[in-house]
Parts: C-alpha cells; structure tokens; sequence
C-alpha cells in the first residue's frame, strides 16, 4: 500500500526540523535548491511508488533501497540503481522508462513523463540528498585525547634503551636477562636454577614446532656436551618445516581464519587454504614481518618479479577477505560496511593492537580515535573489493549467494574471473532458463498453491526450488573457474570506484554524515608518513604506514606476541589492545628493546624467537619457592619458567607421533575445497562429511578444515581459537568436558590401542622396557623404578579382571568392552554409571539431517582390543594421554 501523502509530508519536514541541529550536518547554501527539489517532488515520488517494495520497512526486494542515498547508490542484486550525474546509465531510469522487458518499475503503474523527467534531473544534478546531522559530541575536539596522545606509553615513540646494569653479571646470557635481571635484584628475587636438558628440548620442541621431540634428537643433545648444544637444537628446530605449521597457526588465529563465512547463513570458503599455506610458508621463509603485512595488505598492488610471486601476494590479501560475513543482510550497503567494520576491526587489533572499530558509532571512549578517523579508514576500504566469492542476498537458497566474479584469479593477467569464452551461448541461455525459474519460484513461495502436490507428489514449490538449483549447478559448472581447471583464491582488489566515504551517524549504514578524507588513525603520527594517492584506494599507503620504522605500535605487538608464545604471557598481557584500557607492561625498557632490535634485524621473526629462547630467563626451570610467590605470585617478573598446558593441536598431534601415526606430510588444500558455495547446516550432511575427513585425518592439526561452527572435536575441547575475531592469546580453561575427552573420545581411545600394540610389537623388550618406552614416548623422559613398578602391577591387574570376563564365555566385543567399562569406573571413582567409555557402534540414523556432531559413526573394530594384553596395555597408554604430565610443559 502506498503511504498516505500526510504521511510523507510529515517524514519530510522531521528531516527539515532536525537538520540544523550540527553545523557538520548542515546542507550548504550550494546544495539547497537541489535538496528542496528532492524534498518536493522526488522524495513524495519514490515513497508513493517504490516504497511499499524497497525500503527499510519492507521485504526490500531485491535487495534494493530507495528510502536512503546509499541504498539507491550501492544498488541491489542488479547493481547501483542511481550513478550520480548520468541518468543514462543509472538502472532507475531504465526500469521506469519501461525500456527493458525484464526491468519495468513501477510494475504495476508506469510513471508519468513529467515524473520520469524530475527523477532525470536529479540524478543529472547529482542526486542530491539532505544529509544527516552528526551528535552534537562528534567532532568536538577532546582535551582528553590530546593527553593520551601524549602520555600513554604505546603510543611514544620506541625508545633507545640499553640494558642497565646488574649485580650478578654472570648470570646473564645477553641483554634481555639484563633487563629481567635487574627488575628481579630491585625487588628483592631470585631467578630458580637452570632447567635440565630433558625439560629444555621437550619445551623448546613445543614452543618453536608444536610436536615433541623425537627419541633420537633427545638422546642427540644428551649426548652433546659442547656449551652450544642447546644452540643447535634451537637452529635445528627453526630450519624444520614444522615451525612454520606451528607459527602460522599462531598468525592463523590473529587472522581470524576460517573456511566458512559463519554468522546466519554459513557458506563455505573452498579457497581460503590458500592463504592458510602462504601463512606457513612466509613464516618457515622467514619472510620479514614488515613484508609480511604489507602483501596481506596491499599484495595486489606491490610489484612482483614473476607470476608466480604476483600470485602468492595476491593469495596474502586473503587476510583481508576471509572474515564473517553476514550473506543473509538483505541491504548491501549495510552488508558492505559490515565487512569494512570487520577489516578495520581484524587490522587493528592484529597489526596494532587497538580497537579502532569501537569509534565505528561515536567517538572513542577510552582511546583519542575519533569517529572520523574510522570512516578515513573507511574510505580506503570502501575503494576495495572484497573477494571473497560471495555476495549478500535475503533468503536466498541454492547457489544464490555465491558470485564467481568476486574471486581473484591466479596465474592470469587478468583479475578479472570471466566465464569461458565457447560457453558464452549457453551462459546465456541459462540466464534466461534461470530468469524464468526464479519467477516461477517466487510465484510459488509463501503462496497456498506452493503447497499443492505436483505430477511426482511432491509441493510445487519443491519441485520449483529444485528446478532453480539444478540450473544453478549448470551455470556454475560453465562459469565457475575453479570448475574449470581454474586456480583462483579470496582476496581483495581495487573498486571500481575510488574515494573517500561519508561518516555514518551512529553507525547506521544510511545515515550520511559529512565526507571523511581517506587517513590513518591520528593516535599514530610521525614525520613523513605517506600521503594517499588520490586514484588508488590508499591500502598501499596504508600498508607503509603499518610497516614504518617509526610507527611505534607494529613493531611492539608483534615482539609482544613473540613474548607471549614463549613465556605464556606477554610483558603486556592484553596482546589484542595496547590502549589505555590495556594492560601496562610488565619491562617497558625491554618492550621497546626488543622493538627495536626487531627492526634493526629486518623484521626477523626467526631472529627475534631466537634471541629470547637462548637467553637464560627462557631455560629457567620451574620451582617454585614460597618467597618468591608471595612476591610475585603471576610470576610477572619472570623468576622462574611458567609451566603451561599444550593446546589442542599439540595434544592432538602428540597422541598420533607418540602412536607412530602423525602423517608430517603437507596437505593438499583441503576438505573444504570441495563443498558447493551453498548454505549448509553445522549438523548436514555436509558439514559431516567435513567432520568425517578430519576425523580419519592423521596430518597436523594445522591442515584440518575449520569450517567455521564446525570445529573438529579434538580441537573444540581444549579451547581452540574463536574464529570469527582476532585471537593473540587462546583461553586456557580447566572443564569436565575435558576429562570426559580423554577417558572416552573414539580418538584418544584409538591412538591409546594403537601405541599399546605399538610397543606390544617389540618383542625384544620385556615389558618394564615397554613401560620406560612408553613413558619416552609420551612423556619425554624414561620411567622411575617405581613407576615402572607401579604401570606392571597395574597391567597385572587388568590382565586379571580380564581372564575373569574370558571365564564366564562372554562374547568377545563385550569381553573387552566390560574390562574396559571396568577400568573406567575405576579410574573415576567407582560410578557405575559412567558407560560411555564402552567400545559400541552407534546406529546411523537413516535421514543423514537428522545425524548431530556427535553422531559420526564409530568404528567398533578401531579401538576393540585384539586380546586381554593389548586391552590393559591400551588402558595404560590411555591414562599417560590423560595424566597432568603429558598435557602440560614444564
């Protein structure tokens, strides 16, 4: 129904009322003859006529706005409706000059000539709009902020140190003990002893590859008595592929990565492996850090040697493309801000630790970012396009959100993803196919007679939905790249459309305040910054002003974060936020140290990991005197080695090496490649096709796919990173769950048969040699005596309760599973309740819809031991997976 003409009028003379009220809102006197006559006749034409179908009230078909500016400028699915100053190419006045057979608007009443001609006009005059008034606040200056500039520690320059003097100037190995040395002697600590040679390479192994160290290179250093053994370890141990796979997965979490857009409709990202293997390789390159962040930044506008290398920068933009999206948004222009939100968010969080995105609806509360440094970000993204494959569509099913040309192409001079050439006659034809289908669908849905049965008994509308998917899957087939022989991936290139972006009020996507110059954020300012080129989108700026030596941030958070992974808690423990709501460092001195030697080392990752793992605080061992934790309770001050708990991927990973099974060969893209772009469901067939391939999986947890909502279970447990935001540093929670993991979980329960069949198969060894092997194995350290004593009574008994069960001819799966069952109840106290560790097959449900999670299917065979000796010695093995000590590094 069209709105009442009382009603417009009043809307419009709300927006008069209200737009004095901020001097930034006000329309100039050059632009009031223009907004008066879109107040009088256009805005009156377009509430009548279009409203009932595209505005903010309404369905908002397809996808289209015309209550606001934006909307009309960013378009619909068919593209920008209005192109300020060309009516000729603007889509409005194609559709209400009734020109084009498939787009005639209004459908059921064409417009007048004269109204046709004002509409002309002003989008000939440059669609002019009354523009929104900012709060009063935004924009005033803030004495405040001018303090913090100057006060707060993160945002002065990075400060020439050297390290002080110290007392016991033997105990140092370098500076950095130096500096921690010196802070310890003022108050009144003493660092504990060195840590033993078993402790060291077991730590040193995790920290730098996330895999313990094999048998050989622990008897290796042993052996070595040199004064640099430890040294060659640490070299060793940085030339391994495996630190690459272990640091980029710490990038990985930073990155937010995942292969799946998440949020209301969850699509897949066949692609973003990709980027996952460029991490990994850029950090086993040791590719400088500074480099590092400009081609995710600007890859695609950095010069390149080869195609190849073109190729891999590209690929590194990913960083910007692979975050959440929200495909179900049905206006694209709050869909694009979304995800410019997103992309501010995840850059400066991750490269400068501030949450520059808080200042996206008013100025910033705690930190000098006023909102127009936002939208001068904003700017340089909103002049970038996100390809990440798909687009934003409301209710859409199928292959409708997926759109080949939003890809990047590899290999190709072209970025552009244009459909083969000898199928351009059929793409055609299937656009008409599918023109027709979608009407025929959406004549049916929501509609009495889509219920009714059809010739093959099922609802029409079905049968409708079917057809529009099938010829879907045909034009994907013909147009898609990659199912072509194509190599494509997500990243982002530069729009069509290059400029600077309005302030939104409040943050509202369609509330236009006045226009932000495209920048950076004023809280970081040095000499010679770049200036943005005005014909580019300014993300290659951007990536310098990152990069610089002298912007004081990158080069602080990224040295924290290296902290943090070695020592478990950063100097500053709020590794995402440097501002004031942050945490202030623990050694400011040696921050700034550590920055500086950073840069002077060209950005060396694997130098500055280096550096700190040999210096002598790093080897410390972990005694805890009661003094010193009374002093020091958080060990803030590093008097000692804080022991930590190994994440899920090494836990993982360590059961299948200590079992023989860990495959440390690279993957192949992955298990996503595969999926259709269409929605699917985190308990579908699709998403449990996925949970399947990572289950049977026996590579490094780093290659397992992450569909995002559908997180492997081993990793899901021990507190996997978030996926949809930037993750310096995991929880680390303590939970039953946890314990119910490792006592029944199929996976830890196979890996604990196959290691005790493992050591079973030495037949040379008795079996207190098998027990010290285990413990090696598992532990990293060969078993006392009287642990040796205690697994072999252990056994013994098992063995017993065991030939009890044989006894009474009870079949065998129920044998084992009784002893097993036995043992449980055992191990947790004696609840006879606790079943669930029983070995069982669980049924398959028919409808795979209906299967969960949880519900993959066991295999029973997998972990139901061959005989009463493997069950005991699985059971064994299992409580060394589940003991304290192989969950956490000393």
């Amino acid at each position: 129904m069209a709105l009442k003409a009382r009603s417009i009028v009043a809307f419009a003379q709300a927006l008069l009322v209200i737009a004095p009220a901020a001097a930034w809102g006000q329309t100039s006197p050059a632009e009031e003859p223009s907004v008066e006559f879109f107040e009088k006749k256009i805005r009156p034409l377009l509430a009548e006529n279009c409203y009932t179908c595209h505005s903010a009230d309404t369905n908002s078909r397809g996808g289209l706005r015309v209550d606001d500016r934006n909307g009309l400028l960013h378009g619909g699915e068919s593209g920008p409706a209005v192109i300020a100053g060309k009516p000729e190419d603007s889509l409005l006045i194609r559709a209400v000059r009734y020109t084009d057979e498939d787009l005639q608007m209004p459908p059921k009443k064409q417009l007048t000539e004269a109204q046709v001609a004002d509409l002309t006009r002003w989008i000939r005059e440059g669609a002019a709009w009354p523009r929104v008034p900012l709060p009063p606040e935004v924009g005033k200056p803030n004495p405040e902020y001018d303090r913090l500039r100057k006060e707060h520690w993160a945002w002065q320059a990075v400060g020439d140190v050297h390290p002080p003097s110290v007392r016991d100037s033997e105990w140092t190995r370098g500076s950095i003990d130096a500096f921690l040395l010196a802070r310890l002697e003022a108050e009144g600590l003493t660092p504990v002893a060195d840590a033993d040679k078993l402790t060291l390479i077991r730590r040193a192994t995790f920290d730098l590859t996330g895999l313990p160290a094999t048998l050989a290179e622990i008897d290796a250093l042993l052996a070595d008595v040199s004064t640099d053994a430890f040294a060659k370890v640490v070299d060793r141990l940085l030339t391994s592929p495996a630190f690459g796979e272990r640091w980029g997965r710490h990038w990985l979490d930073v990155a937010r990565y995942g292969e799946s857009t998440g949020s209301s409709r969850n699509l897949p990202y066949p692609h973003a492996w990709r980027y996952r293997d460029y991490v990994i390789d850029a950090l086993n390159n040791d590719k400088p850090y500074d480099q590092f962040i400009r081609e995710q930044i600007a890859g695609d506008l950095l010069p390149a040697k080869s195609i190849e290398q073109r190729d891999e920068m590209r690929i590194a933009t990913g960083f910007l493309a692979l975050g959440v999206k929200d495909v179900n948004q049905r206006f694209k222009v709050r869909f694009v801000m979304d995800n410019i939100d997103e992309q501010i968010d995840t850059i400066s969080r991750s490269v400068l630790a501030l949450t520059a995105s808080c200042a996206r609806c008013h100025d910033h509360k705690f930190d000098p970012i006023p909102t127009s440094d936002y939208y001068a970000l904003a700017g340089i993204f909103h002049s970038t396009d996100i390809c990440a494959g798909v687009r934003n569509k409301m209710g859409g099913g199928g292959l409708d959100y997926y759109d080949t040309k939003m890809l990047v192409r590899l290999g190709s001079d072209s970025q552009a993803i244009a459909p083969v050439s000898e199928n351009a006659k059929k793409l055609e034809d299937l656009d008409k196919a599918l023109a027709a289908a979608l009407a025929d669908f959406e004549a049916l849905r929501g509609k009495p007679e889509g219920n009714e049965l059809g010739p093959d008994g099922r609802p029409k509308r079905a049968i409708a939905r079917q057809k529009l998917n099938q010829l879907q899957l045909e034009k994907l087939a013909l147009s898609d790249p990659a199912s072509n022989g194509g190599r494509v991936a997500l990243g982002v290139r530069e729009a069509e459309q290059i400029g600077d972006t309005e302030i939104r009020v409040r943050g509202e996507a369609e509330k236009l305040g006045p226009t932000a110059s495209r920048g950076f954020l004023s809280v970081v300012q040095f000499p010679g910054q770049p200036q943005i080129n005005a014909s580019q989108s300014g993300r290659l700026e951007l990536a310098e002003w990152l990069t610089s030596d002298k912007n004081p941030l990158t080069a602080r958070v990224m040295a924290n974060r290296v902290w943090q992974h070695l020592f478990g808690q950063g100097l500053v423990k709020s590794v995402d936020n440097f501002g004031s709501t942050g945490d202030m460092p623990s050694h400011p001195e040696l921050l700034d140290y550590l920055a500086s030697q950073f840069v002077r080392n060209g950005w060396s990752i694997k130098q500055l990991i280096r550096t700190v793992v040999l210096t002598r605080s790093y080897q410390l061992g972990t005694e805890a005197p009661e003094a010193n934790r009374l002093l020091d309770p958080a060990n803030r001050l590093v008097w000692r080695h804080s022991p930590r708990r190994l994440d899920a991927e090494e836990l993982r990973d360590t059961a299948l090496m200590a079992a023989g099974k860990l495959d440390l060969t690279r993957v192949e893209a992955s298990p996503a490649k595969n999926l259709k772009v269409v929605e699917f469901r985190n308990n579908g067939p699709e998403a449990l096709r996925v949970i399947e391939a990572a289950a049977k999986s026996t590579h490094r947890s780093v290659y397992l796919p992450l569909l995002r909502g559908v997180t492997p279970r081993p990793l899901e447990v021990f507190d996997f990173a978030e996926q949809g935001m930037v993750t310096g540093s995991r929880d680390t929670t303590t939970v039953a769950t946890q314990a119910l993991y490792l006592l029944n979980d199929l996976f830890v329960r196979s890996q604990s048969l196959v290691l005790a069949e493992r050591l079973l198969g030495r037949t040379e060894c008795d079996d207190a040699e098998r027990v010290s092997w285990a413990y090696r194995l598992t532990l990293g350290r060969p078993a006392t005596s009287a642990e040796i004593e205690r697994a072999l009574r252990y056994l013994t008994d098992y063995q017993s309760a065991t030939q009890e069960v044989l006894a009474a001819s009870i079949p065998p799966a129920i044998q084992v599973a009784a002893v097993v069952e036995e043992s449980s109840n055992a191990a947790s106290g004696g609840n006879s309740s606790n079943t669930s560790a029983r070995p069982r097959k669980k049924p398959v449900p028919q409808n795979p819809d209906e299967m969960d999670q949880g519900d993959e299917p066991l295999q029973e065979e997998a972990i139901v031991p061959k005989s009463p000796q493997a069950a005991a010695w699985a059971s064994f093995c299992q409580a060394l997976f589940g003991s304290a000590e192989f969950r956490y590094l000393k």
